[in-house]
């Protein structure tokens, strides 16, 4: 549904592109579109003035290289790689945004009104690129961490120890905090 949010969102008013940001992979595990670095979803209805749309108008996949690009990682696993992946998103938001200016004919770029973040790895990114560009930020959780972290120990078949073994639930605690603060 975020592919959808995606596209409905591109062709609202006044929106001129909508970037998801992901990792890119090139695994037999995965479908081969995994590891395209870009994927238009649906051409925009609007320019970056609001008129009908531009060259770059549209909902598009942008896939960002970070970590082992030859294998799936689990969500779980990626806290290690979320530096490496702002720091791609940072390049690629940063590029588009003078592209954007560009085709407007303004000469300034055009920055992102906002980061949307969807589940913890996703929001510790976007809070650290709202931070670095300024721009604000909201996030969309499936569950949260300490919630989750209450029912399985209530469930009592694993210690504390092993459920952050396991999910590596105080690292996304710590990411949906920094999320939502």
């Amino acid at each position: 549904y975020v592919v959808e949010l995606a596209r409905a969102l591109s062709m609202m008013p006044g929106v001129y592109r909508v970037d998801l940001l992901t990792r890119q992979i090139s695994s037999p595990d995965v479908d081969w579109s995994y590891g395209e670095p870009t994927e238009m979803l649906c051409s925009g209805s609007y320019d970056v003035d609001g008129h009908g749309g531009g060259e770059s108008s549209g909902a598009y996949i942008i896939r960002i290289p970070c970590g082992p690009r030859d294998k799936y990682i689990p969500k779980e696993l990626l806290w290690p790689y979320i530096q490496e992946f702002v720091d791609g998103a940072l390049g690629h938001i940063l590029n588009m945004s003078k592209v954007l200016g560009d085709q407007a004919g303004k000469g300034d770029p055009v920055w992102p009104y906002v980061i949307h973040g969807h589940y913890a790895d996703a929001g510790d990114s976007a809070a650290l690129l709202s931070g670095a560009l300024n721009v604000p930020m909201v996030l969309t959780g499936h569950s949260l961490g300490r919630n989750k972290l209450e029912q399985l120990l209530k469930q009592g078949r694993q210690s504390k120890e092993d459920i952050n073994a396991t999910y590596k639930i105080m690292r996304r605690i710590e990411a949906e905090e920094l999320s939502l603060d």
